[in-house]
């Protein structure tokens, strides 16, 4: 790698990490010393601040027709073969409940929106944040409905579980921007510009809670699952990834793009969706952590061989 490339790289960690650490950081200090109620301020993430960020970006986001397909093909057929492998490491590691629904929702819900779109905007240009935001959707969209199914299924029926997930805000949201995307009936003006507001508050209010639940957590509790989830999120997803982008017939920058937002840690969202059902949160937070702090190391080792 050539020094060029070297200070580009640091500059895709300084501008893409740095900002996520001061509020992660600002989040820990505050619950430290203001032992602040997380709950409360977790539901206001939830139950607006999310939906309007899925709302906007569905509405709003444009997509390229000519790779939409085989990226889509390549995030569901992902998606679908990394669930099955944690649900199957949680059986055989005896998860339960809440721990296995949320061992399942790091692995499959992955924090490809404000660290993968940055990361690939710089990497690969307008044409690779274009890809990127095709993954990006599905990911929020699917997989942000299964984690919320799975979330409450550990603590209940699957009948129950699906009749609740249906009713859930963010899922209203994404059902909605469906219906003004197709449409073309959505809010206009000052209306539509809170809504936009609204949802960029999401994301560092995320990293927030994400601070504050970490504050509130003992990671060491949960140690073992933790290191585990993160060899499956952090090794397995990215082989699993360059095996599938190439069976689906990507190549050039939408392979490269697919095989990075599948290698990204753990979302941050993930804490929201299990401290609001109370499944597992303290694991989920330790999760999104260490991934994150792996990603430090693999991903500009898989940047390197893949630009």
């Amino acid at each position: 790698m050539t020094g060029e490339a070297l200070r580009a790289l640091g500059d895709i960690l300084f501008q893409v990490l740095a900002p996520i650490v001061m509020m992660v950081a600002a989040g820990f200090l505050l619950q430290r010393r203001l032992n602040l109620d997380t709950k409360s301020i977790n539901r206001v993430v939830y139950f607006v601040l999310s939906p309007s960020l899925v709302y906007h970006s569905i509405v709003t986001l444009q997509f390229d027709p000519a790779t939409t397909g085989r990226s889509l093909l390549f995030a569901g057929s992902h998606m679908l073969l990394m669930g099955l492998l944690a649900y199957g490491l949680a059986r055989r590691w005896h998860y339960e409940g809440g721990l296995a629904s949320a061992f399942i929702i790091t692995t499959i819900l992955m924090n490809n929106g404000n660290y993968g779109l940055p990361l690939n905007l710089f990497a690969f240009g307008e044409t690779g944040f274009g890809y990127a935001l095709v993954l990006f959707m599905f990911n929020a969209m699917v997989g942000g409905a299964i984690s919320i199914f799975l979330a409450i299924r550990g603590q209940a029926t699957a009948w129950h579980a699906l009749r609740r997930t249906l009713v859930q805000p963010i899922i209203i949201a994404m059902m909605l921007g469906i219906f003004s995307r197709a449409t073309h009936l959505a809010p206009t003006g000052s209306l539509m510009h809170m809504v936009d507001m609204a949802g960029q508050a999401a994301i560092p209010v995320f990293l927030l809670v994400l601070g504050m639940s970490l504050a509130r957590t003992d990671i060491q509790a949960n140690l073992q699952p933790v290191l585990r989830l993160t060899g499956v999120r952090m090794v397995m997803s990215p082989i699993l990834a360059l095996i599938l982008a190439s069976l689906t017939g990507l190549s050039g920058v939408a392979f490269s793009v697919a095989v990075m937002q599948a290698s990204m840690p753990s979302a941050v969202n993930t804490i929201v969706i299990t401290n609001e059902f109370d499944a597992a949160p303290g694991f989920t937070a330790g999760a999104v952590l260490m991934t994150t702090l792996t990603s430090l190391v693999t991903l500009p080792v898989l940047l390197f061989f893949l630009r």
